[in-house]
């Protein structure tokens, strides 16, 4: 029987919305949108572009938290959450975003997952600050190596499914076994030749799985 481990990508994944870029339009300064800018075009690293645009953020953790219980999930997480579980397949989140909003978003709507893998912030005082625990030199570009998060799990014999939207997630889709892909990955996918499957929200994914 094929051992099946299912990885997605949080922002705009798991979520309706891009968090961490709606996190920057409603609390950061107005540069915000040049270091996004320069991301977009792999000028700077997420490292870059999160440290650079969170020196401009002047609200309190207390500020963004409510703002991220207005944050909904994709409508067909909770099926797909479940129908794994229900199989006993691996389920992680790999996001090149920060754990601490993937953890509040999903406490809110009472969903625990142990395996997050994602950036680090620190709430201290006059500032943030910062860890990359999944940083790995192979992709100076990315906080979180999504590729190596795969990998693992294909050395531990799992067939990995992988689903995602952005940029952050082609290296991975161009590694995983099976990839479901929307939006600008699904763009950057069929211009590279990765065989993916399109989805519009995780219904989809659930439904093929």
């Amino acid at each position: 029987m094929t051992r099946i481990a299912v990885l997605l990508d949080f922002d705009g994944t798991v979520t309706t919305i891009n968090v961490l870029d709606s996190l920057y339009e409603k609390f950061a300064g107005p540069s915000f949108r040049t270091h996004m800018e320069r991301w977009q075009r792999s000028e700077i690293s997420t490292m870059e572009e999160i440290e650079q645009v969170f020196k401009t953020v002047k609200a309190t953790r207390q500020e963004m938290e409510a703002f991220l219980r207005t944050v909904q999930l994709d409508p067909g997480f909770i099926s797909l959450l479940f129908f794994c579980r229900e199989r006993d397949y691996p389920f992680a989140i790999v996001s090149d975003g920060l754990r601490w909003y993937i953890d509040y978003v999903l406490g809110i709507y009472s969903i625990c997952i142990s395996a997050v893998y994602a950036s680090e912030i620190k709430f201290v005082d006059g500032g943030f600050r910062f860890d990359y625990p999944w940083f790995d030199p192979a992709y100076p570009m990315r906080s979180t190596a999504k590729p190596v998060i795969v990998k693992d799990y294909q050395r531990r014999g799992y067939k990995v499914v992988f689903v995602g939207d952005g940029l952050s997630d082609v290296d991975a889709a161009g590694v995983a076994d099976i990839v479901y892909a929307k939006d600008i990955l699904l763009q950057e996918t069929i211009a590279r030749g990765i065989v993916v499957k399109e989805f519009h929200d995780l219904h989809d994914v659930y439904k093929d799985l």
